[in-house]
């Protein structure tokens, strides 16, 4: 972790040695989460409420859907880059260095720019945590953390298999972003008022559900739901084993470009 840490020390230097680029991209960053977020507002504003959700309670699922986004992005980029080391043949320099591949393909990228975000996620998350009406005891606040973790856990899973899929495709395949970006966005709102085919897809096989819809039933007291499903969040767990399976095939399918 020691090496980790240098490395994201290094970029965070490598950022700052031009300010004014570094200061546009932060407020560029920044207003474009600021702008998803103001667009929740104004519409909660408008309908009052979602299916029941009042504005509070959207305001802690957006804030964890965003946090979890935003904390993978910064993080995890040399894996949403990880396809031009493919390309470019950087990854046969990287198989010769005696340490973990997956750590130095994360310490390839660090967005500092992205702290602009992370601190509009806190704000929004802070909010929602702060004004819904929950009875806090021991094991809610668990709950709420499995929550964020499995939100940081999912969208790094999914950086993981299109990372993986460079493998084979050699270019970066954009249509995960949907998956990501748009996985954000669909869970930053309760998953009941999709159509059920789709629902069942983001809770089944991508578990978006069961990090912000099941556990937040059980944390507001909708439906009078078992105290289970505070721990749906584990379920990302088994998700990122079959990411990170399928990366580990990936590696040993890999063939030098030979350049």
């Amino acid at each position: 972790m020691g090496l980790y840490f240098k490395s994201i020390l290094m970029e965070i230097k490598c950022d700052l040695e031009y300010k004014l680029s570094f200061i546009l991209m932060l407020l560029a960053s920044a207003f474009s989460s600021f702008f998803i977020i103001f667009g929740t507002v104004l519409l909660l504003n408008k309908f009052g409420t979602i299916e029941g959700w009042t504005l509070n309670e959207i305001m802690l699922t957006t804030g964890i859907a965003v946090f979890g986004h935003v904390t993978t992005e910064m993080f995890g980029r040399g894996l949403d880059h990880f396809y031009k080391q493919v390309k470019n043949g950087l990854l046969d320099r990287i198989l010769v260095r005696p340490r973990s591949i997956t750590l130095q393909v994360l310490c390839s990228e660090f967005q500092l720019s992205k702290v602009g975000r992370l601190i509009e996620a806190i704000i929004v998350l802070g909010y929602g945590i702060c004004t819904v009406h929950v009875t806090w005891t021991a094991y809610k606040v668990l709950v709420l953390c499995l929550m964020i973790l499995g939100s940081i856990t999912l969208f790094f899973s999914i950086l993981l298999i299109k990372a993986a899929f460079s493998f084979w495709t050699i270019e970066g395949m954009e249509f995960m972003n949907i998956l990501s970006d748009g996985g954000r966005d669909m869970s930053s709102y309760p998953i009941s008022i999709y159509q059920k085919w789709f629902a069942a897809i983001f809770t089944y096989v991508i578990p978006f559900g069961c990090v912000n819809y099941f556990p937040l039933l059980y944390l507001l007291d909708k439906g009078n739901v078992p105290a289970w499903y505070g721990l749906t969040p584990l379920v990302t767990l088994v998700f990122a084993g079959i990411s990170y399976g399928i990366w580990k095939y990936g590696l040993s399918q890999y063939k030098s470009t030979g350049s």
